[in-house]
């Protein structure tokens, strides 16, 4: 038996749009703070929870619509409902499920042979009246028709407590407190286990002969006896109650039950030989170990389940399991050390496999949300226009239709998980993205962390997955591609697969090719790839064009080669006076060997320099790419400097040490225009002006 959906209505901050959470076995829900995820965990305790004060509902947990005063709301309905089904079914001999027959008359069907699940609902109506908080009904029952039929009156079967009781919500709190849970207190998990043991007679006897003993010898002595005989004699003085006649000094309960209640852990060996209680821990360990009592508890109770089936006489303990325990966890990394996560991460797996346990943890922690696969995420975002949560599962390519494309997103994303939590990402190509972006923005507005922004270089390939994804959890993104002119694969082939991601993800293709009042044909558009490489004019409308749907490009070439046209002599200027590339040349009859950065602003250039700066064309080009015809002869003098930056060093250590010489100032004044549309548009959507069209100036590259 297993949890498979989670549906809210008017809970909290849940509005009178259902929201269905599917859960997994483990089950992560992520998002902003305040967007609902502890609501989410708080509605399965209200269903389930052991403690009976956390099942009473509120006036605050109904939900108060948008722009509506309190004052102004008469009344409210809410419902919670959970849907269980039972897998073990199709493995039917496997294993033993208790939770059928409990459950038989109150299944869902759909069909023969279907697997029943089981649907249960909370229902509750606010209503304002003379008591301050309202009047609350509530109600519970099993819905006994399939998801997809109305719901009457007559597909409701109450459900009773002590039923409902064989399915157990442990909520862990974000604050945790193990002390308490540890100390044998009634309504712990630790008292339910140890009042179901099952004390032999002779134990009973014999602890209470040791305790007497023990109480006795605290008696005997002489201080002792002198504070027992003073309480009893100073008592009569006040009371003279039959009853209560006699009041002795005792260190210890006499019966095993009163013994039992004061148990707790201790730790050892420490370095002082003094034994540690749970009070003595950080805490870290306090969080870890907190976890740890949780998953002892469901192993012990695995054990007793086995002990039930193999029908022995007599058992260890008076207790019968719940079919189903679902820990609902508040962010487990809470006060954890970072090398710790994942051992945490890999145990709570653990737990999640086992046969009577699942868990919904919510987290803000990229170390725990990346060692997730994303399908076991949910993705809660709480929409202001309409005053209330949305939930969305993670969107994937289809396993079985995109294979290589499904395998790199899913890595790509846990990779980065940064982007679930960003106000707005933008998508790069690489690392050099990455590195230079940030700079950009923090020279020209302030910290890119404190705007929200993620810069993710996820690459160029399967863009229209992200753009599917991040559509889909409704958060903004631009993407800057590069644009590799004359680079097998780019100019217009870059253009036309930009195009073609776009109208794969659902925007409307004739707006999208509609250029000066006239909608590009099929055939011309199908043909962009061939297109005029020359056509520089050509180029910079349709670049403009893509720029509206925040698809951005470094031109002519990519990233790397803008910044070394923006701040080449920046570059030049971190190498050593024996660094840089080097050329040989006659000079006055003698052969020598210059530096390139000495003789290629000179007048009269060497005749020699004209085969080096081919071949860097060449290389840069790539072995299928052009001869470099649209490039001029100073783009075509860098790609020196681009060879010997960017393909025989390491690009992110370069533009780390060239960041380190370019002003903020001189940044500021001089970024290259892209960069100055993207910080432009990026401003507009963290303002929520996503429907305003960049007005973009001239495109620079060609």
């Amino acid at each position: 038996m297993k949890l498979s959906k989670l549906k809210l209505y008017n809970y909290r901050c849940f509005g009178d749009v259902e929201q269905t959470i599917k859960i997994e076995d483990i089950t992560s829900f992520i998002g902003d703070n305040s967007s609902g995820k502890t609501a989410a965990l708080m509605a399965l305790n209200c269903l389930f929870s052991v403690n009976s004060a956390d099942r009473v509902l509120k006036r605050s947990d109904f939900h108060l619509p948008k722009e509506m005063s309190p004052d102004a709301q008469a009344s409210q309905k809410l419902y919670i409902e959970a849907i269980f089904t039972f897998d073990e079914l199709e493995n039917a001999g496997e294993s033993e499920s208790f939770a059928i027959p409990l459950f038989f008359n109150s299944v869902v069907v759909e069909e023969p042979e279907g697997i029943p699940y089981l649907r249960i609902r909370l229902e509750a109506t606010w209503e304002r009246s003379s008591n301050l908080e309202g009047a609350i009904e509530s109600k519970l029952y099993y819905i006994t028709c399939p998801e997809n039929e109305e719901i009457s009156d007559e597909v409701k079967i109450t459900a009773f407590r002590k039923d409902l009781d064989h399915i157990r919500v442990i909520y862990v709190p974000a604050v945790r407190d193990p002390s308490k849970q540890l100390k044998n207190v009634s309504g712990t998990m630790m008292n339910q286990i140890m009042n179901s043991i099952n004390w032999s007679q002779s134990t009973q006897e014999n602890v209470k002969e040791q305790i007497q003993k023990l109480n006795d010898h605290f008696l005997n002595e002489p201080g002792v006896s002198v504070i027992a005989a003073s309480i009893n004699s100073q008592w009569t003085l006040y009371d003279n109650d039959i009853r209560y006649s006699d009041a002795q000094l005792r260190f210890n309960s006499i019966d095993i039950d009163s013994a039992v209640k004061k148990s707790e852990v201790v730790f050892s060996p420490t370095v002082t030989g003094k034994e540690y209680s749970i009070d003595d821990m950080s805490d870290g360990l306090r969080s870890l170990f907190y976890i740890s009592l949780v998953d002892s508890i469901l192993d012990i109770e695995e054990r007793i389940q086995e002990e039930m089936n193999s029908g022995i006489d007599e058992m260890a303990f008076s207790y019968r399991p719940p079919f189903l325990t679902i820990i609902a966890l508040e962010e487990p990394e809470n006060h954890i050390a970072p090398h710790l996560i994942g051992q945490l991460v890999s145990n709570l797996i653990k737990i999640a496999s086992r046969d009577n346990a699942q868990i919904a943890l919510s987290s803000h922690s990229t170390a725990i949300v990346k060692r997730f696969d994303p399908e076991k995420l949910r993705f809660f975002r709480f929409n202001s226009c309409k005053g209330a949560t949305e939930v969305s599962a993670i969107t994937l390519p289809d396993e079985e239709t995109f294979a290589n494309q499904y395998k790199f997103i899913k890595e790509a994303v846990k990779a980065y998980p940064e982007l679930y939590f960003a106000k707005l990402v933008i998508l790069g190509e690489g690392d050099s993205e990455e590195i230079i972006l940030p700079k950009i923005w923090s020279a020209k507005k302030n910290n890119i962390d404190l705007s929200g922004i993620s810069v993710v270089p996820l690459g160029g390939r399967h863009v229209n997955h992200f753009w599917r994804l991040l559509s889909d959890l409704k958060i903004p993104y631009i993407t800057l591609l590069d644009l590799d002119k004359e680079r097998e694969g780019g100019g217009w082939c870059r253009i036309k697969y930009a195009l073609d991601q776009l109208i794969k993800n659902r925007v409307n293709k004739e707006e999208l090719l509609l250029i000066d009042s006239e909608v590009l044909s099929d055939e011309d558009f199908d043909d962009m790839s061939n297109w005029d490489i020359n056509d520089s004019r050509l180029f910079k409308i349709w670049i403009e064009q893509l720029e509206k749907y925040n698809v951005f490009f470094s031109a002519p070439l990519d990233i790397d080669f803008l910044m070394l046209e923006q701040y080449g002599e920046i570059y030049k200027g971190i190498l050593t006076p024996t660094e840089g590339p080097r050329l040989t040349v006659n000079d006055n009859g003698e052969k020598r060997q210059r530096f390139i950065k000495d003789i290629e602003d000179l007048d009269n250039l060497y005749p020699e320099y004209e085969e080096p700066v081919k071949d860097a064309v060449k290389k840069t080009l790539k072995s299928c790419g052009g001869d470099g015809c649209t490039y001029s002869e100073t783009q075509k003098k860098l790609m020196v400097w681009y060879n010997y930056f960017f393909l025989n060093r390491g690009k992110p250590s370069t533009h780390i040490e060239a960041f380190l010489n370019i002003c903020n100032g001189d940044a500021e004044m001089q970024i290259p225009p892209v960069f100055a549309r993207i910080i432009t548009k990026a401003e507009k959507v963290l303002e929520e002006a996503e429907n305003e069209v960049c007005v973009s100036g001239a495109v620079e590259g060609f």
